[in-house]
């Protein structure tokens, strides 16, 4: 644990939940398919749901037939929402929160339901056709029984110390529970290493080690042109607009690509309102910058708004690839074992 965390009762409070579940004294319980918890330890964004997206892909080329099951933060609806049956989209992203919309967008033919009881979730993820789950934003979701356990570490930062005192959202020894640790961005290696070294002694024998990294692609443009390639920035002023955790990666990106960028942090999850992006349209324009880039997580809440407006402002879509760096083989191994499972 962090030293910080000797001293706070919520840190103690969260290892005793761990423990009470490990010993079967509080109950997990089953549904009928293989379920996928992809989550962390930390609050903030270490890449969750690219990985979710990367696996519910994969898993469906190996014609399962996926369901993605998530809470849904800050959506507008409460109880159970079914986002998409997997052959349309049923609700809209008020309802759904904008990262279940992002996964019923870019993947029209997972099951995307958002449920606060994970365990009704998944069972209505059962009912409309589910062969295996992938449970958003997991880790700290015990009450369903996961068949294996992804935990992703940010590799930009170190190990943090549990709320109120860091961004821990229980202690680190909570690793123990993964059967994959994943690193995400893990081109910055020094934190990488440190932090393996400070967990190793507490993981479970046979758990799995892999790096990855997130690379730019393309722009996609919200007119529904063909996608230019990322060789269109060079030389550009452009507005990045974003409402994620981390937005400093996504400006990265796009001066890695040659662009001029000023960043409109909206905070992490913001709402969008047309009087939200007239502001946006007219700082572009009074700034005589070319255009809005922004993220696949935004556009579920912003393009509907943008197209109203009709402006003559290109407003285009980072889209991005997940990277393998090391351990490839051993991930994939996991996951295959599930891909031929039956209950």
């Amino acid at each position: 644990m962090s030293l910080l965390d000797f001293f706070n009762p919520f840190a103690y409070v969260m290892l005793l939940r761990r423990w009470l579940y490990r010993r079967g004294i509080l109950k997990t319980q089953a549904v009928t398919v293989p379920v996928i918890s992809v989550g962390n330890l930390t609050m903030g964004g270490t890449g969750k749901s690219p990985m979710v997206m990367y696996l519910a892909s994969y898993l469906m080329s190996k014609g399962r037939r996926v369901a993605i099951v998530s809470r849904g933060y800050r959506r507008r609806s409460k109880g159970q929402v079914i986002v998409s049956d997997g052959e349309r989209i049923r609700t809209d992203v008020h309802a759904s929160g904008d990262e279940p919309m992002m996964f019923a967008d870019r993947l029209p033919k997972a099951i995307v339901v958002v449920d606060a009881d994970r365990v009704r979730g998944a069972e209505q993820a059962v009912k409309l056709g589910a062969d295996i789950i992938l449970l958003d934003d997991g880790a700290q979701h015990l009450r369903l029984h996961r068949d294996l356990d992804l935990q992703l570490f940010d590799a930009r930062r170190s190990l943090a110390a549990t709320v109120p005192f860091g961004r821990g959202r229980e202690p680190y020894r909570a690793v123990q529970d993964a059967d994959v640790v994943l690193f995400t961005h893990a081109e910055v290696k020094r934190h990488m290493r440190l932090m393996w070294e400070l967990m190793r002694p507490t993981l479970s024998p046979g758990t799995t080690a892999a790096a990855t990294t997130f690379v730019a692609e393309a722009l996609r443009p919200l007119s529904g042109e063909a996608s230019r390639p990322l060789e269109a920035l060079q030389g550009q002023r452009v507005l990045a607009v974003a409402s994620i955790a981390s937005p400093k990666r996504f400006v990265a990106m796009l001066e890695a690509a040659g662009a001029d960028v000023t960043l409109r942090d909206l905070g992490d999850h913001a709402r969008y309102t047309p009087e939200v992006v007239q502001t946006l349209l007219r700082d572009a324009e009074r700034t005589t910058q070319a255009m809005i880039i922004t993220t696949e997580k935004d556009i579920v809440k912003s393009g509907p708004l943008f197209r109203e407006a009709a402006s003559q402002i290109s407003v285009l879509v980072l889209t991005q690839r997940l990277e393998f760096l090391a351990g490839t083989e051993g991930f994939f191994s996991r996951v295959d074992e599930l891909v031929t499972r039956k209950r």
